[in-house]
């Protein structure tokens, strides 16, 4: 053999990757290992994003659990996903995925390589399933408010959480019996499904992840969230005609239009990340099984899974900073973490003063509204001025409008009474001391307001048991009045 022939061959017969100790899949020998620099970004960047993570997550995981106000079935699913990012970041993210990248390939071992991916399968499926949970608890509680207290209750909410495990777990075991793998991807720091291999049983098996892991719940978010903002706009006109019957101000058709505006943000913002954390590695996983497999790059195949680790990131932040309760406990706690952004004093509208307490349905469509992280899983009936009196106290208001009423119109009408001396006046008209009867008691008092000031003879010339026989029936007939 020549020289020339010898030199031809060895390229093609050795790489970097023929000397680990574990399985790399023949794909990736097709392209050059991957530079020093690419390595050390991946290090840095899952470090930052995994520790970012933990502690977030342990964050949320403590104020959701320790303050009773945010107890709620609907802040399970909350707490849920915070467990889930957590594992995801403490596992895949830092710090395996990061000793891996700053040694340049996997250094815990084939067995270690599938536990890493079996538990990135199941959190990362979990994640996904929460979210889609959240997405359905918050449809039904701006929907149906007045049946949300009794759709979502803990046990309830428990049992969404449980198949959520369970649907994740159903799908992330079959590599470890024959059905798929578990092999290091991209930059060969990191493990995951074996998306590579083209035969018919693991072709189904991607199929099937990509449609029923990532599609149906992406289905399932979009779908509630365009159901939910399709209600607040129906409520939003609502409470438009509502407050042009009561000739509310401009301002405060401003302030819910802005409302409105903002849920729609965070709605759209929800989504986006969502499809921005897990359709690239998805679509990846798509090309290549029924595309080219040139385009699977180690570099095209890594981005993918930079992404999808920072969503264990990002959702504490969406869905617990968002949260104005949670914000609230978290100033009280630990002001630390709200330094860059403070929590803002609540403000009461003058046209959610005037419509406050109209119907049930409407003050929890409006907490729901103006709070699309939570809402308590049932009514809600805002503390508002007005909302908080009560019938007693309403009574005595209606009670004193009528005194008042009387009082005022009082002074204008001059009601004959026999004096007890028979004598009338100079002007003509009988007057006499009339004995005020209160309209709740029926007691006969004295009062200024119902005597004319008119100067009155002397009663002490008239037998006394006269007088107290006249006094007694004007008190009887004042009474019955």
């Amino acid at each position: 053999m020549s020289e020339e022939s010898v030199t031809e061959i060895v390229p093609n017969t050795t790489h970097l990757y023929d000397t680990y100790d574990y399985f790399i899949h023949p794909h990736w020998k097709r392209f050059p290992p991957v530079s020093d620099s690419w390595h050390i970004f991946d290090g840095l960047f899952i470090g930052v994003v995994g520790i970012t993570g933990v502690i977030g997550n342990i964050l949320v995981i403590w104020m959701f659990t320790t303050c009773k106000k945010l107890k709620t079935p609907s802040n399970m699913l909350i707490v849920n996903l915070a467990l889930s990012d957590l594992t995801f970041s403490a596992i895949n993210g830092f710090p395996l995925k990061s000793i891996s990248a700053f040694s340049k390939k996997w250094v815990f071992g084939m067995v270690a390589c599938e536990l890493y991916g079996l538990t990135g399968g199941i959190f990362g499926f979990m994640s996904i399933g929460t979210l889609a949970a959240i997405s359905i608890d918050r449809f039904i509680c701006i929907t149906k408010p007045l049946q949300a207290a009794r759709i979502m209750t803990r046990k309830k909410a428990f049992i969404m959480i449980v198949i959520v495990w369970i649907w994740s777990t159903l799908w992330s075991i079959p590599p470890l019996f024959g059905l798929g793998s578990y092999i290091p991807e991209g930059f060969q720091t990191s493990c995951t499904f074996d998306y590579i291999t083209k035969s018919t049983s693991n072709r189904y098996f991607i199929l099937g992840l990509y449609v029923f892991g990532f599609l149906t719940p992406l289905t399932i978010i979009i779908g509630c969230y365009i159901i939910i903002l399709r209600a607040i706009k129906a409520h939003g006109r609502e409470m438009t005609r509502m407050a042009d019957k009561l000739n509310a101000e401009e301002a405060d058709k401003n302030k819910k239009a802005k409302a409105e505006m903002k849920i729609a943000k965070i709605a759209l913002m929800l989504i986006s990340l969502f499809i921005l954390s897990w359709c690239p590695y998805a679509t990846i996983a798509l090309i290549a099984q029924f595309g080219s497999p040139d385009f699977v790059t180690p570099l095209m195949a890594e981005l993918p899974v930079l992404l999808a680790k920072t969503s264990a990131m990002h959702n504490p932040l969406v869905y617990a900073l968002s949260h104005p309760r949670f914000r609230a406990a978290l100033a009280e706690k630990a002001p630390c973490f709200l330094r860059c952004c403070p929590v803002e004093p609540a403000q009461t509208s003058t046209m959610s003063r005037r419509v406050a307490g109209r119907t049930a349905s409407q003050s929890s469509v409006t907490s729901c509204a103006t709070n699309l992280s939570d809402c308590q899983g049932g009514i809600q009936m805002q503390p508002t001025p007005t909302s908080a009196v009560s019938h007693g106290d309403l009574v005595k208001d209606l009670v004193g409008a009528l005194v008042n009423m009387a009082t005022q119109n009082a002074s204008h009408i001059v009601q004959p009474v026999y004096l007890p001396n028979g004598v009338l006046p100079s002007n003509g008209v009988a007057a006499v001391r009339t004995p005020q009867v209160n309209i709740i008691s029926g007691q006969g008092q004295q009062n200024a307001a119902f005597v004319p000031d008119t100067e009155t003879e002397d009663p002490s010339k008239e037998n006394v048991d006269i007088k107290k026989e006249k006094e007694a029936s004007t008190s009887k007939e004042a009474a019955k009045v």
